[in-house]
């Protein structure tokens, strides 16, 4: 064999392995569904290509900037937010992204909220009727084809930095939220309900109380172990968030009045957990509930800064609260 029908074979050879390489690695990943994909401006090619890649859009980074540079479109890709997937190939994925992107619909729902302030938050940014939203999340039926053993979703919409199409009504974002507390409470987390001994819906409900009761994270955990140690000991939880659930309104202070209230969501009269959640809980909250400190305090007070005084007897928890007194004065 010549030198000449050697090197022609090695060519072809490599021909046919970079035509392969480019074959696969346009071909589409398959992922189905609608996923947000943030362009920011002055992304390079390279960046877009690995956030395209990690995300399951695309099969290989290194052919994208290829094909990129090939068609000599980098400056053709527009900065914007898309909704993708992995169900065209990769030349189809950056003829969209040389497109307008589309107006997709951001909005973040913080740890702790109510479905009726849920509800708020969203129709501001023009995204639900929060009337239409607050009936849905409270039909029962709804409820119970998510699987929730209760007659509302309250605790189950993930507070999350969600991105919606300006054609998703009601039911759909319902359902990406309840999705997404799904995926963040996986059978992992499942597993360790037995070491509180609580089912996933008591587990939801003082998750949802210990975010509310602790405003700085690092007291998460130490406070969901106060309010399991009173369930141990059969104590009332004694939880002002739960009142004010009760009372429909949050307020600086609570009266003696106010502890008053008929509810079976006041666990300032009632013994154990409330019969649901008082809010919707983030990964944290649900995380501490799981993984409570294991302490010997039973009380704890406000100092008014988000942190909070600790105490073991009654007798310190009086002292800590004129202390407090003392100091606003």
């Amino acid at each position: 064999m010549s030198k000449t029908t050697k090197y022609l074979s090695f060519l072809m050879v490599v021909f046919w392995c970079v035509g392969s390489a480019i074959y696969l690695g346009n071909r589409p990943t398959g992922l189905a569904g609608s996923h947000p994909i943030t362009i920011k401006p002055g992304t390079s090619a390279q960046d877009i290509g690995k956030q395209l890649e990690s995300r399951g859009i695309i099969r290989s980074q290194h052919i994208f900037s290829w094909a990129v540079r090939l068609f000599k479109q980098s400056k053709s890709l527009k900065a914007g937010e898309y909704e993708l997937n992995g169900l065209q190939s990769t030349i189809s994925t950056i003829s969209l992204l040389q497109q307008a992107p589309i107006v997709i619909k951001r909005a973040t729902i913080p740890e702790g909220l109510t479905i009726l302030e849920t509800g708020k938050i969203l129709e501001a940014q023009n995204i639900v009727n929060a009337k239409i939203f607050v009936q849905l999340a409270t039909d029962p039926v709804f409820t119970k084809s998510h699987g929730i053993p209760s007659s509302t979703l309250e605790g189950y919409l993930f507070p999350e930095t969600y991105h919606f199409s300006p054609t998703d009504d009601e039911k759909q974002v319902i359902n990406r939220m309840v999705n997404q507390f799904n995926k963040v409470f996986t059978d992992s987390l499942e597993k360790l309900l037995k070491h509180v001994n609580l089912t996933r819906h008591e587990l939801v409900t003082l998750a949802s109380i210990v975010e509310l009761e602790a405003k700085k994270k690092n007291e998460l955990s130490t406070i969901a172990g106060v309010f399991l140690r009173r369930l141990s000991l059969n104590r009332r939880l004694e939880s002002c968030a739960t009142v004010e659930f009760a009372l429909g309104q949050h307020k600086k202070q609570l009266t003696h009045q106010d502890l008053q209230i008929e509810s079976p969501y006041n666990t300032y009269r009632n013994l154990g957990l409330p019969p649901g959640p008082i809010g919707n809980p983030g990964k944290s909250a649900l995380w501490a509930s799981l993984n409570p400190e294991t302490t010997d305090f039973l009380y704890f007070v406000s100092k008014g800064d988000g942190s909070h005084v600790f105490s073991r007897t009654n007798r310190e928890h009086e002292r800590a609260k004129r202390k407090i007194r003392l100091s606003r004065q």
